[in-house]
């Protein structure tokens, strides 16, 4: 946990809990606590204090036994189940574990009920809640609370009219290898490795209770390997996706929770590049960027950068399962994180200005390989984007123009292929003038392809960045003529406003 000031605190896990470092660890929002899925053995949770907790003790497992062996005020016959329960500070419930097993019923008159072998948790619990029938009765209501880990009986003659009149909540275990994880209208949405077409999700305020009936099945089940691919959670609306279609979830209460394909061929192809950001969520497609908001879904890359999602020229379309989604509020940008082509690490980045709509890129960022990417905020309440690496670091955005402290970032652009609108005519591309900021210092590599559009690069030309404007070289002969721009300096400043080329027809062949 890393405070305001950007001290780091390393929390401990749960007793039986580990992490698993390979897998990206997710986490969801529920009041005042973190939900923690994915990379941990079992869900987690994390308080403001940074107590870490399992998110639902398992179930008690031995069968309690009944008796009457004392004089006391109770008759009839009895039933009674147990539960482990988490509290905080104050006394409030922050998880209970499932009822565990009923116990056989007994028949007793004017006696205390005694309870017998009550299982111990191998979790760290608060305490044991006991729930018992009324005389001749069915449901179970609260009897009894027991502090602790260690008792194993108790006896009591609680009258039933002293017994409170709410039964025993709705209560279940989350499966222990929740992949996906959302909160939505007071409940935590979530997937499973196991059951990866079905959308699971609490009883409503309990992020604890995950009834087995309280589930969706989202598309077609076993129609591909992946199932639910993400969740995407807006202020009035929930979206489920798989990697071709999503799903809206409509209705108020379980009973009428339904699913509805709102698109089909749109799907969801990373859950960590889901972000959303002023009620408008963004994400990457298997062809593409999209948003979601009050107008619809809607591609936007399309039109733009559309092959850069589509074709094997950038990316490594296969790892587009693990990019990851960032925003930066401070400059309005959403940006992705990705793979280059070949690649099998978050190498490259690329970013969306949400105010006009262009996209920058593809960037790298040199110094280290990103693992991350999100937001935080300083001791000021400022909020910093930044960029998790393999290393264990956070890097942040800085003024200087490096990467790190001394890493130069790589200016790579190349232009068009350039036809003067005549493609099938020899040209001679004469004198290149270059046209830039000045600098106080710094060399522009630029390298010319001329000729057909598969002509090798030729002689590289050195331009200077602090002339403002440059006359260079004749470039040569071909149908087609295209520049490569280069500068690798750390810390020196590349600002280009345009480029000259003198040219004249040879004639068509």
């Amino acid at each position: 946990m890393m405070d305001t000031s950007g001290t780091l605190t390393t929390l401990t896990l749960p007793t039986g809990v580990t992490i698993d470092p390979a897998r990206i660890m997710r986490a969801a929002i529920f009041g005042k606590y973190v939900v923690l899925v994915n990379s941990p053995t079992r869900p987690l949770t994390v308080d403001s204090e940074g107590v870490v907790r399992v998110l639902c003790p398992r179930a008690p497992r031995t069968i309690i036994t009944l008796s009457g062996p004392s004089a006391g005020g109770l008759s009839g016959t009895f039933l009674v189940k147990q539960s482990f329960r988490i509290l905080d500070a104050d006394g409030n419930v922050i998880a209970e574990s499932p009822l565990g097993p009923v116990s056989p019923n007994v028949t007793i008159s004017a006696k205390l009920l005694r309870v017998a072998g009550l299982d111990l948790s191998a979790d760290t619990i608060s305490g044991t809640r006991l729930y018992r029938t009324i005389t001749n009765g069915s449901t179970y209501l609260p009897w009894i609370d027991l502090d602790g880990n260690t008792q194993t009986t108790i006896e009591d003659d609680l009258s039933d009219a002293l017994l409170t009149t709410l039964a025993a909540p709705l209560l279940g275990e989350p499966p222990n290898d929740l992949t996906l994880v959302a909160d939505y209208k007071a409940r935590v949405w979530g997937v499973s490795a196991t059951e990866i077409d079905t959308l699971r999700f609490t009883d409503a305020s309990r992020m604890y209770a995950w009834p087995a009936a309280y589930g969706l099945i989202i598309g077609r089940p076993g129609s591909d390997a992946r199932g639910v691919t993400g969740i995407i959670a807006r202020k009035n609306e929930l979206v489920a996706g798989r990697r071709d279609a999503l799903f809206q979830i409509v209705g108020q209460v379980p009973s009428d929770f339904a699913s509805v394909k709102i698109k089909d061929g749109i799907g969801i192809a990373s859950a960590d590049s889901i972000r959303v950001h002023r009620d408008v969520a963004y994400w990457l497609g298997e062809d593409g960027v999209y948003t979601w908001s009050d107008a619809g879904v809607h591609p936007i890359s399309d039109g733009k950068v559309r092959s850069w999602f589509n074709t094997d020229t950038y990316f490594n379309r296969s790892r587009f399962r693990y990019a990851i989604g960032r925003i930066d509020p401070l400059l309005n940008k959403y940006q992705l994180l990705l793979s280059a082509t070949g690649s099998s690490t978050l190498d490259r980045w690329v970013e969306l200005d949400i105010d006009d709509q262009t996209w920058w890129g593809p960037h790298k960022t040199a110094d280290f390989t990103p693992t991350w990417a999100a937001s935080i905020l300083d001791s000021n309440g400022v909020v910093v984007p930044v960029f998790g690496s393999s290393t264990g670091f956070l890097y942040k955005d800085q003024a200087t123009r490096t990467d790190g402290t001394a890493t130069g970032i790589d200016f790579d652009v190349d232009t068009k292929f350039h036809d003067m609108n005549s493609p099938a005519i020899e040209k001679h591309f004469s004198q290149l003038t270059l046209l830039s900021k000045i600098q106080g210092a710094g060399t522009l590599t630029i390298t010319p392809k001329v000729g057909a559009l598969n002509a090798s690069a030729g002689t590289a030309i050195s331009a200077s960045m602090t002339a403002g404007r440059e006359r260079l070289r004749r470039l040569g002969n071909g149908r087609f003529c295209q520049l490569n721009f280069r500068h690798t300096t750390a810390a020196q400043d590349v600002e280009l406003y345009g480029y000259e080329v003198v040219w004249h027809e040879l004639g068509e062949r």
